[in-house]
């Protein structure tokens, strides 16, 4: 097996655990409402499933598909993580850091 070839296998393997971790991590956020808390862990699962779609033959869904969702549910996922951690790093009404 060629080195570019497990070197690129790698970073698709850390690139789903990016996305997997920062899913959890939106979805713990218990400040947002349901459906921005879901965006991202439906996102990553419309991925999976474009990604698995290959089984079947339909590559084209594969290709088209998979590569977007899973940018957008790593765009999504780390623009809620920073809005949370500047709103909670913020002064709240009493003074005190929330």
């Amino acid at each position: 097996m060629p080195l570019t070839l497990v070197v690129l296998a790698l970073w698709a393997l850390a690139f789903l655990t990016l996305n997997t971790v920062v899913s959890v991590r939106v979805w713990r956020i218990r400040r947002l409402p349901r459906r921005r808390r879901a965006l991202p862990g439906l996102l990553l699962c419309a991925g999976l499933a474009a990604s698995l779609s290959r089984a079947t033959g339909t590559t084209i869904a594969a290709e088209t598909l998979a590569f977007p969702l899973y940018v957008a549910t790593a765009a999504i996922g780390m623009f809620e993580l920073r809005r949370h951690r500047a709103r909670s790093s913020r002064l709240d009404d009493s003074g005190a850091l929330t």
